[in-house]
């Protein structure tokens, strides 16, 4: 889950997608939007990273963070062949509403590795992964985990805080550990409440025991009631709620989403670096039952990459009616290539799960999930 994907200026008189997934896609079908095409040049042009997730901001606006990254704005800032560790381990761009451009956010006033990397290292050189952004009105969350330098294992889950100010300005207010069953998962996407009440995460273990090469996640769910993403004793997790060995073969990062009248809808890469496809599955309730779709989709890397993983769910980006803007990152050089580190973009059904037979007739729920802690 390391080094992820790119971002270029190219405006295109669009419409962001805003609020519940399927009203934007509903509201913007009448008018031009940015496509996949546009989306691979602004990020090409923006930056060098393996993977990239995004959250809404008030104003319709986006937030995109990313991981490792070698290059901004054209500027190579690091191979990974001479500093392995040395390059930033993070980087954040904003995207305005109606268009496809991302604008990297530089950090330099406040003199932050290479002016990009907004988290700083830990003072044994274990650094900070981002993974799940969450915004409450100015205030910007990232969940992500704390990496060790010398073996590259996660080390524990934590909560970096910023706020956003007047013309985009970003500052960096610290960082919290994560403690009790708020560590127990790694956390890799977060998905604001339909009743707004607060954001719903999802995150994996590795449960298939040694020597396990297939189907080895399990799926977890968190609650976080409204500012309580640095209150680890305020969420409520759900372990197990899609566990392994049973045919899911989910990926390090399950990406969820709410969709009016279609209930929760998520997406995986396939059994991360080892598989080839994306997976959906659709739900009424976020702790399900999930219903896998029978129909996949190729995740292929970007040109000279030898690996997929982590897909990720962008509902606020622009994307054809019925359909929703998922992502995956693209990292390591095939062999006697080089590869040229990106996020890849398409546009994927939607579904939905099949009829309830929970008591409650055939058609979606009409409020939140019912199962609300």
């Amino acid at each position: 889950m390391s080094c992820r994907g790119l971002i270029a200026a190219v405006t295109t008189v669009v419409a962001i997608v805003s609020g519940d997934a399927w009203a934007g896609l509903a509201s913007t079908q009448s008018r031009q939007e940015p496509d996949l095409s546009a989306y691979d040049l602004g990020v090409a042009a923006a930056v060098r990273s393996d993977l990239t997730a995004s959250v809404e901001l008030p104003d319709g606006g986006q937030v995109y963070v990313f991981g490792d990254t070698l290059a901004v704005n054209g500027q190579v800032i690091c191979a990974p062949s001479h500093c392995p560790y040395g390059f930033p381990h993070d980087s954040i761009a904003i995207q305005r509403p109606g268009t496809a451009t991302f604008r990297m956010q530089s950090c330099a006033a406040a003199a932050c590795p290479y002016g990009w990397q907004w988290v700083p290292n830990w003072p044994d050189g274990s650094y900070f992964w981002m993974a799940a952004p969450a915004v409450e009105g100015n205030s910007l969350y990232v969940i992500g985990e704390r990496i060790s330098r010398s073996a590259g294992a996660v080390e524990g889950e934590y909560t970096a805080r910023f706020t956003v100010g007047a013309g985009d300005a970003l500052t960096y207010q610290g960082i919290t550990a994560l403690t009790g069953a708020a560590d127990d998962s790694q956390w890799g996407s977060a998905t604001p409440d339909p009743g707004g009440r607060g954001w719903w995460l999802t995150g994996t273990r590795n449960t298939g025991g040694t020597g396990c090469v297939a189907d080895c996640k399990t799926m977890d769910t968190a609650y976080v009631p409204l500012n309580a993403m640095t209150h680890p004793s305020a969420w409520h997790v759900q372990l197990g709620v899609l566990p392994s060995g049973e045919g899911y073969d989910l990926g390090t990062v399950v990406s969820m989403s709410h969709v009016s009248g279609h209930g929760w809808v998520a997406y995986t890469k396939r059994n991360d670096i080892i598989g080839s496809t994306l997976e959906r599955l659709n739900a009424w309730h976020v702790t399900g039952p999930w219903h896998v779709a029978p129909q996949q989709w190729q995740a292929k890397p970007a040109p000279g990459c030898a690996w997929t993983y982590s897909a990720e769910t962008h509902p606020a980006s622009p994307a054809p009616p019925g359909t929703m803007l998922v992502s995956w990152a693209s990292n390591h050089d095939a062999p006697g290539t080089a590869c040229d580190m990106q996020p890849q973009f398409t546009d994927l059904p939607i579904g939905s799960p099949p009829p309830r037979t929970d008591g409650s007739g055939c058609g979606p729920p009409t409020g939140g999930d019912n199962r609300f802690p």
